[in-house]
């Protein structure tokens, strides 16, 4: 029988810490500057996020790596979260709170997933209360409990939820590419009157 045993999200990290305070950049000036309202549901549009000066040292301690955690932390976003998949030189600022998964003890992706499950909303939505501004700290979120199973077990299950997040995407892509041509061929057709020969 596999043993499940619940955790932290904090006993599952090697690291917790706050993002960096600059101002953003619509010039290629540095990294990407990941800020809180960057951090939406499903996907981060990398085109629309700006950048940011930033010395070699501070770049160093807010750099983000494959498979960091940012969850944002003030405001109507707050406990929005999102995993840093690579590929792009990219910091968060100073309103995401930056969890790295120490990869002897959870899979990033995995934790990613229970990230965004009712439990963890809920967990979010207890911790906030009614406050007339939400927010939560580095402390409490890392007091989010939740039950992980055996570390091949966390791999298998993340790598069939991704494959299927994988097919959703590409038929997101595929439904606009689909979209624009009907509306190319509506303009046509209705506005410009070009029919084709029969």
């Amino acid at each position: 029988m596999i043993e499940w045993r619940t955790v932290t999200l904090g006993s599952i990290s090697s690291s917790v810490s706050y993002g960096y305070t600059a101002s953003a950049n619509s010039d290629c000036v540095g990294p990407k500057f990941l800020r809180i309202t960057d951090i939406v549901p499903h996907q981060i549009n990398w085109d629309t996020v700006p950048y940011c000066e930033i010395g070699s040292k501070d770049l160093q301690k807010y750099q983000l790596n494959v498979g960091d955690i940012v969850i944002a932390r003030t405001g109507a976003t707050t406990g929005y979260n999102a995993m840093f998949k690579g590929g792009i030189n990219a910091v968060f600022a100073s309103y995401l709170i930056r969890f790295k998964i120490d990869p002897k003890e959870a899979d990033s992706k995995y934790v990613s997933y229970v990230l965004q499950s009712p439990h963890y909303y809920g967990f979010i939505a207890g911790s906030i209360g009614g406050s007339a501004q939400p927010g939560i700290n580095a402390a409490i979120l890392s007091q989010f409990s939740f039950s992980l199973p055996p570390l091949p077990v966390q791999k298998k299950i993340a790598a069939i939820l991704s494959s299927l997040d994988d097919k959703i995407e590409q038929n997101t892509r595929m439904n606009k590419v689909l979209e624009e041509i009907a509306r190319v061929l509506f303009h046509r057709w209705f506005v410009e009157f070009e029919f084709p020969n029969a």
